[in-house]
């Protein structure tokens, strides 16, 4: 069961076998109560009523839909048809919030102002409340996706490189800028994907979490996610120093 944490901070995951990860099908859950969190994006399995009542938990549910990075299978037809069949879900699993699109601007799907338009519009036939999440990077230069920003509701911005982390303030401000109007989040990596392959060094994980919690108490930033379920197993000592640092400055009395 989730403890009562602060409904800005998030943990990103689900049932895989890529990145040390896990099939079980509560493996969300699993660190998501880890880390004591009540708000969840659930990514890579399929939609079906049995895996969204292993979240029935907590308190918001955001859903990947689209191909990228999805388990073989999960995925129930074109990225328009599954937002609409998320929708439909929502309706019998209240705390879905939202869907969002892994790497949006690289994961090889085109996304034209046209194509986010009926996604979203697909999302919210049948619960107009739903909101449209998507998936960047610090590194990405955002202003070519100018035309899309009307047809997005949040933008999660992610840090890929370890270097990125020396100008993650003014990359942060470009992207504010780029997407103005929009709530941001920040993404948070234990594992260092892009530069090293290998566990995120204490110094920059605790850098990047404190900056969090400073942006967030300025409203410079609206959530932080943390990736998430599979790298508790695999980086004890970022996950250890992850949870510490969320209960000491977001779990509420």
């Amino acid at each position: 069961m989730a403890r009562k944490m602060d409904g800005r901070i998030w943990v990103w995951g689900g049932p895989t076998k890529s990145w040390g990860g896990s099939m079980e099908k509560d493996a969300l859950a699993k660190g998501a109560d880890y880390f004591q969190v009540a708000s969840v994006l659930y990514v890579y399995g399929p939609h079906t009523d049995e895996m969204l009542a292993t979240l029935s938990a907590f308190d918001k549910v955001v859903c990947q839909i689209g191909s990228n990075c999805r388990n073989p299978g999960a995925q129930s037809g074109d990225s328009v048809h599954e937002a609409e069949q998320l929708s439909l879900l929502s309706l019998r699993h209240p705390n879905i919030v939202g869907a969002v699109i892994d790497d949006f601007d690289t994961g090889g799907e085109v996304f034209t102002p046209e194509k986010l338009a009926t996604i979203r519009k697909a999302l919210r036939l049948h619960n107009p409340k739903l909101l449209l999440h998507v998936v960047t990077y610090t590194q990405i230069d955002h202003s070519r996706f100018k035309p899309l920003v009307p047809f997005l509701d949040v933008v999660t911005v992610w840090v890929w490189f370890l270097d990125c982390h020396e100008r993650i303030e003014a990359d942060f401000k470009r992207a504010k800028s780029d997407f103005p109007g929009k709530p941001v989040y920040m993404g948070v990596f234990l594992h260092d994907y892009g530069t090293k392959d290998d566990a995120m060094p204490l110094d920059i994980l605790s850098r990047q979490l404190d900056k969090g919690r400073q942006w967030l108490a300025d409203d410079f930033i609206q959530g932080l996610i943390i990736l998430g379920d599979r790298e508790i197993n695999k980086h004890p000592e970022q996950a250890a120093l992850t949870r510490k640092f969320l209960a000491d400055h977001f779990m509420i009395k």
